[in-house]
């Protein structure tokens, strides 16, 4: 009777994944920056989607060195559709061209993220660009 409680409890919480995150911390292609993207709630890697659309974010871009950094507010959102685990973010003010590719292994999402980044903000004069060349990923994220 106990186990049967227990299970009960169990099923009625749904158990975050092991490679569920809340934060990736990317470096660059030239290893100028450090790009940090903290959402808004835990994602579960192998179904971020599941019972939402689209993910609330933070873009954090810190070059090497500086004490100033570029932040702004995002969306993420499935590249083709809500079974595609590709993400693609938009800022609400524009200029801001993201895709995060996950890692897969043995056919699961392992949390770690590939991916390319353009920045072309007129509004705070602030431009980067870390897209990918060749087979050379233009953002690792972990």
């Amino acid at each position: 009777m106990k186990a049967l409680a227990a299970l009960v409890l169990i099923a009625q919480f749904p158990l975050v994944s092991m490679a569920a995150y809340t934060q990736l911390r990317c470096s660059t292609i030239t290893e100028e920056a450090i790009v940090t993207i903290q959402v808004n709630r835990a994602v579960d890697a192998q179904n971020p989607w599941v019972g939402f659309s689209t993910i609330g974010a933070n873009l954090v871009v810190q070059r090497i060195g500086a004490h100033n950094f570029y932040q702004t507010a995002i969306t993420l959102s499935p590249l083709s559709g809500s079974g595609d685990l590709n993400m693609r973010g938009d800022a609400t003010q524009g200029g801001i061209y993201l895709q995060l590719y996950p890692e897969i292994v043995g056919g699961t999402a392992t949390g770690k993220y590939t991916g390319q980044l353009f920045v072309n903000d007129l509004d705070k004069r602030e431009y980067f660009d870390f897209r990918s060349e060749g087979k050379e990923p233009g953002l690792v994220c972990k």
